[in-house]
């Protein structure tokens, strides 16, 4: 989840959102140098609290969004495996929308499957419409997370999801450039 958001100049050199119709279309290179952001680090499951509590370890990532999905590999006996979606982060307390299991000193893995991209990023406040027009690498496969009313799965954000296309395993690590276009409006 470490990215850096490259507007594209227009023909005039402008790299402002530009008018279309009623909205704003913005054309960006997202590069994403650490997509799954993998972290080992031990701690104990409060199943009652849904929580997680840093003892020791790589520190938490500090820079998810609420609603973003989290997934749990490697923890005591397999019981809090599996992919829940990110609460709040306090000091080294993770709150996460379920834990199955209280465990203590339980060294874990948790990674990231989304790259979540503020719409303010794209210089825009509300987007319409997200095309992927291209990427550096060819052995993976982009796509726009939607939730259920057809909008982003986190409001506000664009949110990508990033498979290899050899085996639809999650991608890792370095994944390139992808050129994007977003469609919407500026705050004013």
């Amino acid at each position: 989840m470490t990215n850096t958001v490259t507007l594209i100049a227009d023909h005039l050199g402008s790299t402002r959102p530009r008018v279309q119709g009623t909205e704003y279309v913005v054309d960006a290179v997202v590069n994403i140098t650490d997509f799954d952001q993998a972290t080992t680090t031990t701690g104990n499951f409060d199943h009652n609290l849904n929580t997680f509590l840093r003892t020791s370890g790589t520190a938490l990532p500090t820079n998810l969004i609420v609603g973003q999905n989290v997934i749990i590999s490697n923890a005591a006996t397999g019981s809090n495996d599996g992919t829940v979606t990110f609460v709040s982060l306090e000091a080294n307390n993770l709150t996460l929308s379920a834990v199955t299991a209280s465990n203590t000193a339980d060294e874990i893995t948790l990674t990231m499957d989304q790259e979540v991209i503020p719409y303010s990023s794209f210089g825009l406040t509300k987007v319409s419409q997200v095309q992927i027009l291209g990427q550096e690498n060819d052995t993976l496969l982009w796509c726009v997370e939607l939730g259920t009313t057809g909008e982003t799965s986190i409001a506000d954000h664009l949110v990508l999801k990033c498979n290899t296309a050899s085996s639809g395993a999650l991608a890792t690590g370095d994944v390139g450039t992808i050129r994007v276009r977003l469609v919407g409006q500026i705050g004013l």
